[in-house]
C-alpha cells in the first residue's frame, strides 16, 4: 500500500534499452498495479555509444512504442514521453539533432562514464588504488558540472553514480566530502537555470542502500535554494516500477521540500507531497 499520494516515477527503461527487459505496456501495467499517478518512459541514449547501441533505431522504437501504448492507459495513469541522454555533452551536435527528432516532455540528464571508458560499473575497484578511485570521482563530477551547464535537459540524474559500484566492490572507505565545492556548483547552475535534480531511488535496492545523491545532497540542494525535484526507480524490471518511491518522497519532506515535479512538453509542474 503506498504511504505518499500522487506518486510520480520519471525514469524507467523498457525493451528499447539496450538493458531493458519488458515492452512499454508491462511497464505501464505494473506502474498502474503499483499505485502510480505519472511516470515517464525514460530510454537510454547513451550518446558516445550511437553505433554500438543501435541508437537511432533504439530512440524511434521507444517514442513510438510510448505513444502507440500510452492511449490504453489514458483513464489510469498520465505517461509521458522522455529519454535519458547519457553523455550528452561528449557529443552536444549529435544530441541536440537528436533530441530534436520528437517531440519529448521530459530529458534526463546523465554521466555513465567518463570520455573513452567503460561505464562506472564495468571498473575493477578491488585493485585500484584510493589515489586513482579519488581521481575517476574528480572527473566525474567535473563532467557533471559541465552538463549541468549544457542545461539542454530536465532533470540531473543519480548524482554520485559512481558510488552504487565503488560501495559494491567493498571499497567503504571513500567519501565524497572532498568534492562538496564542485556538487555545490552543480547545484548553483541547476538552480539558476530553472532544472530540477533527480533522487533516484536504485540504490536502495543495491548494496550501497541509499538513494542516489543521498538524503545529505538533497537537503544541501534545498539550503542553496533548490526548488525542483523529481523522483526515478530507475527500473528495468517490472517488479522494480515505483520501487523505492516511497521513501523518495520521505526524503524529499524531510529535507524541507513541499512539492515534487514532473515536466509536461519540457515545463515543470508541481505536485504536493501528501499522505
Amino acid at each position: 500500500m503506498a504511504v505518499y499520494k500522487n506518486r510520480i516515477d520519471l525514469h524507467m527503461h523498457t525493451l528499447s534499452s539496450f538493458d531493458g527487459n519488458y515492452p512499454a505496456e508491462k511497464m505501464f501495467e505494473s506502474a498502474v498495479a503499483n499505485e502510480l499517478s505519472t511516470i515517464a518512459v525514460t530510454d537510454h541514449f547513451d550518446v558516445d555509444f550511437y553505433e554500438r547501441h543501435n541508437l537511432g533505431v533504439r530512440q524511434q522504437t521507444s517514442y513510438e512504442d510510448v505513444v502507440s501504448a500510452k492511449g490504453a492507459f489514458s483513464d489510469k495513469i498520465r505517461i509521458l514521453r522522455g529519454i535519458e541522454m547519457g553523455q550528452p555533452t561528449y557529443d552536444v551536435e549529435l544530441t541536440e539533432r537528436s533530441l530534436a527528432r520528437y517531440e519529448y516532455d521530459f530529458v534526463i540528464g546523465s554521466i555513465h562514464n567518463l570520455r573513452n571508458m567503460p561505464d562506472f560499473g564495468d571498473l575493477d575497484y578491488k585493485s585500484m588504488t584510493e589515489e586513482r578511485i579519488y581521481e575517476l570521482l574528480g572527473e566525474y563530477f567535473n563532467e557533471m558540472l559541465l552538463l549541468a551547464r549544457w542545461n539542454g535537459f530536465d532533470t540531473l540524474a543519480h548524482l554520485t553514480y559512481p558510488m552504487r559500484y565503488i560501495v559494491q566492490a567493498g571499497r567503504n572507505e571513500i567519501e565524497l566530502s572532498r568534492f562538496d565545492p564542485v556538487t555545490d556548483e552543480i547545484f548553483r547552475t541547476l538552480i539558476a537555470n530553472g532544472k530540477a535534480l533527480e533522487i533516484n531511488t536504485s540504490g536502495l535496492r543495491q548494496p550501497i542502500g541509499k538513494t542516489m545523491p543521498t538524503e545529505d545532497y538533497v537537503r544541501r540542494y534545498r539550503e542553496l535554494g533548490g526548488e525542483l525535484l523529481t523522483l526515478g526507480s530507475d527500473a528495468h524490471f517490472t517488479e522494480h516500477v515505483g520501487a523505492g518511491i516511497d521513501e523518495g518522497y520521505a526524503i524529499a519532506e524531510r529535507c524541507g521540500f513541499e512539492y515534487v515535479t514532473y515536466f509536461e512538453n519540457r515545463k515543470p509542474v508541481k505536485v504536493k507531497i501528501e499522505k
